[in-house]
């Protein structure tokens, strides 16, 4: 009888202590989570979170390479205008952010995307003062999508 009760009481604090942990955010702590905090997501103006394509595209367009640098992996495999180089995440930013200060984009669109194991590829056209082709690999590590390669080329 004992060994019983002790099963339901257990129960019942497991159900009751997941249904707590289960609970959806709300708007105020939807607004205060940071990039850091979520690596596999990015907070919007509007305190929803944004998947990795379109806070992509939304950093490209914009030129924004400290968002892009958000998602890169711990080394970045960068390709730049034909400079191949291993960089780490904080020398890929600034790689990235003198490319846009050289290229200003307009545009920025996705043109095939797919997947490989655990990763994601997309193959992309940046509008700039000329149309580069974008090429991002990515992996999967825990929750966090993570940029493991990226390649700029005139097309």
């Amino acid at each position: 009888m004992i060994a019983k009760l002790k099963e339901i009481a257990v129960f019942v604090l497991f159900t009751g202590l997941t249904s707590a942990l289960a609970q959806p955010l709300s708007r105020i702590e939807r607004e205060n989570i940071s990039v850091e905090q979520t690596p596999a997501t990015l907070a919007t103006p509007d305190g929803l979170l944004q998947t990795f394509e379109p806070a992509m595209i939304a950093a490209f367009k914009a030129g924004n390479a400290e968002k892009i640098a958000t998602w890169f992996g711990d080394n970045v495999d960068f390709s730049i205008t034909g400079k191949d180089n291993l960089y780490s995440k904080s020398q890929a930013e600034q790689v990235l952010k003198s490319f846009f200060a050289s290229h200003k984009p307009s545009n920025f669109t996705v043109l095939h995307k797919g997947k490989s194991g655990t990763g994601q590829y997309f193959v992309c056209e940046l509008i700039a003062d000329v149309t580069y082709r974008v090429t991002l690999n990515t992996k999967l590590s825990g929750t966090a999508t993570l940029i493991t390669s990226l390649t700029i080329e005139a097309s």
